[in-house]
């Protein structure tokens, strides 16, 4: 992966350089003529290009950004969603979770994380779902009963750990994006892999106009060199 900015770092770099030879060939043709003995009667040819368009794909690997999120909750939504889940896991992995009534997201312990979350001041961060990995639940968790005890095998684990799961998923759900600050995007020039076909392209137009530059030395009444930098 390479940085955007380091990129066209290097296309202004190349560039650059390309022009700097063409400069000193010209230098070296002007010589040539200069020490001929007729071709010192004509006007060394020089070639500029004043004007370099590019149109160039390129393929974004990575954006590296961060996002402020706000944290609102809505009842109803939030149990809708979480008994749904527990209907789903229930079915695909044969347990029996409960499901979550009002009266348990209402309790304290449920009552404190979502008081928690929605009066914490929100920062930016790289990834809302490590941000949720981050919260503690172990303590409205245990306030649920998740399932039937079966003491001859270790389904209630099972059971425990995808409430979790849920759980996490129904709160980051609940999560508003506020803001978003993109920090760099990475690209990858090649981009004629089979394998790219479902990734994210951008056509990165660029239009470069030559100008020049001098820079002066002179001395001034106190003898200080002094260097003076003339756009042209």
């Amino acid at each position: 992966m390479i940085k955007l900015s380091d990129y066209l770092d290097y296309l202004y770099s190349e560039i650059i350089q390309a022009r700097k030879k063409a400069d000193e060939k010209s230098v070296l043709v002007a010589k040539e003529y200069a020490n001929h003995e007729y071709l010192k009667y004509f006007k060394a040819p020089r070639f500029a290009f004043p004007a370099i368009k590019m149109d160039i794909p390129l393929k974004v690997s990575d954006i590296s950004s961060q996002s402020k999120y706000n944290f609102k909750l809505d009842n109803e939504k939030f149990l809708k969603e979480v008994n749904e889940r527990i209907e789903v896991v229930n079915r695909e992995k044969q347990l029996n979770i409960s499901p979550v009534t009002r009266e348990q997201i209402e309790n304290p312990e449920f009552k404190q994380l979502f008081k928690t979350l929605e009066k914490k001041d929100q920062k930016l961060v790289r990834s809302l779902d490590d941000e949720v990995k981050k919260i503690d639940i172990s303590s409205p968790i245990k306030s649920l009963n998740i399932g039937i005890f079966r003491p001859q095998d270790n389904t209630a684990e099972t059971e425990h750990s995808e409430m979790k799961k849920i759980l996490y998923e129904a709160i980051g759900n609940s999560y508003s994006l506020a803001s978003t600050k993109l920090n760099d995007i990475y690209i990858d020039p090649k981009t004629s892999g089979a394998e790219d076909k479902d990734k994210l392209f951008i056509n990165l137009h660029i239009e470069m106009e030559e100008e020049g530059l001098r820079i002066k030395t002179f001395k001034d009444n106190n003898g200080q060199t002094i260097e003076e930098i003339i756009f042209e």
